[in-house]
């Protein structure tokens, strides 16, 4: 056999095998997620059962993102290191070993104390997870071939989330059955964050037998290492582009589980039930996101995103506990879109990327992206605005920063105008090529019809 023709059977198969390990071990790290990562129901509930202010909901959303400013540390923890997969396994098995002290803190600690150590805790988890993260994606994009990455990226997140969603929604009527007995309530959350921590360890047990191939060494001084990207202009403008629509999303973004909870009453198996859903809207349509990533780029898919991400925010002006129901609608939608942002944000960076730098580029740009939300977040807490009237509405606090945070998500397309992508098309084109084939399904359709001759 030729020794081409080997290389290629052997490539053929490792990517076959990284497909499958990565779909099965991710499908773990998505149930550790939901039950215990940034943005968890059962982290809000945890906060709403301790007497959290909304400045501390402010924090722990903020928190959260320290996953992406802490992100590029993961370049240079590898920057010497030619194998990386245990370098990716060794950190994450850190940060999620510390997850059961969620719910053990508590048991032991008054509510106030309890705070400030489940925060800290998080915060510690949320750093060494950040820094596993960016040692994967550089690892990834060397596994992954650039042609078929959006459609990878896509089936991966939609069996992804439906694991994620279906265990944590099990989990939510089980806690909801201990909403009037909080001594027991506390031992359950107690009782499922040491059940995240476990399934978290077990899917890194899986991801240890994932192939890899060998990165090319960076023996250049750290600070060089950062600088270097940002002499790409094109670079410049994506991570301005990072900043400001993810400053545009924190707008509020503390305050959508809090709302639930104080505003709509909800418990936590309805609140689920709406991340379920939302779940829905993104496995449904993930698979044509993929297919349109990879057609026409990400830029234009961007752009359609940001389009659908300005309108769903009106939703929540006008639900009451009477009309759940309008956010169920919202939130197919929103479950679409941020389906679609996923896949963009993760696959954007790295075609931009020269690929011996995809890692650093990767977490520089989600150190960006981090930095804008944490500001606004940080910012939605401590500046709370006044209760307001609009056209005859009167608007929650928490209303009006949802009102304001569509105003300014829309206000994102001015940047990414000017990123340039590889081989993408202008969303223009895209739309002018759909309204022609539209247009010819319907002539075809006439001409169909106008050829049928009537019975007689």
């Amino acid at each position: 056999m030729f020794p081409a023709m080997r290389n290629s059977k052997r490539k053929t198969s490792e990517l076959r095998e990284t497909f499958r390990i990565s779909i099965t071990e991710g499908v773990y790290s998505q149930v550790y997620t939901s039950l215990a990562g940034s943005g968890s129901v059962f982290l809000t509930k945890l906060l709403v059962m301790l007497g959290a202010s909304s400045i501390q909901f402010g924090i722990l959303s903020a928190t959260g993102q320290i996953f992406l400013v802490l992100m590029p540390l993961g370049a240079l923890v590898t920057r010497k290191l030619t194998l990386h997969k245990s370098a990716t396994v060794r950190w994450a098995v850190a940060g999620r070993a510390l997850t059961p002290l969620l719910g053990v803190l508590p048991l032991f600690l008054s509510d106030r104390i309890s705070l400030t150590a489940v925060l800290a805790v998080f915060a510690a988890s949320t750093a060494l997870l950040a820094v596993s993260a960016n040692i994967w994606a550089g690892w990834m994009a060397r596994m992954v071939p650039l042609r078929i990455r959006g459609r990878f990226f896509a089936k991966r997140n939609a069996v992804l989330l439906s694991f994620g969603l279906s265990t944590a929604f099990l989990l939510g009527l089980l806690v909801d059955n201990f909403n009037n007995d909080p001594a027991a309530l506390r031992l359950v959350m107690a009782g499922l964050f040491l059940i995240a921590g476990v399934i978290g360890l077990i899917g890194l047990k899986i991801l240890s037998r994932q192939p890899e191939r060998p990165a090319e060494t960076a023996n250049m001084p750290a600070l060089k290492l950062f600088k270097e990207p940002f002499k790409d202009s094109n670079f410049r403008k994506l991570c301005v582009f990072g900043g400001w629509w993810m400053l545009a999303v924190g707008i509020g973004a503390p305050f959508w589980q809090p709302f639930m909870i104080e505003v709509l009453r909800m418990g936590v198996t309805e609140m689920l039930l709406y991340g379920m859903t939302s779940t829905i809207g993104s496995i449904l349509t993930l698979k044509y996101w993929g297919r349109f990533i990879d057609r026409y780029g990400n830029i234009a898919a961007m752009k359609l995103a940001i389009g659908i991400g300005t309108v769903v925010p009106f939703a929540w002006l006008f639900v009451t506990p009477d009309s759940i129901w309008i956010i169920f609608i919202e939130s197919l939608i929103a479950g679409s879109m941020w389906g679609c942002v996923g896949i963009v944000t993760a696959n954007l960076v790295l075609a931009i990327a020269p690929k011996e730098k995809a890692q650093i580029y990767s977490g520089l740009f989600g150190a960006c992206c981090g930095a804008g939300l944490i500001i606004t977040m940080l910012a939605s807490g401590i500046f709370m605005p006044a209760p307001l009237q609009i056209a005859g509405m009167s608007l929650h606090p928490m209303q009006v920063l949802f009102l304001i945070t569509a105003f300014v998500r829309f206000s994102a397309l001015i940047p990414l105008s000017r990123v340039k992508e590889p081989d993408a098309v202008p969303l223009n084109v895209v739309l002018g090529k759909l309204r022609l084939w539209s247009k010819v399904r319907f002539l075809n359709l006439r001409v169909t019809l106008s050829r049928e001759k009537p019975k007689k």
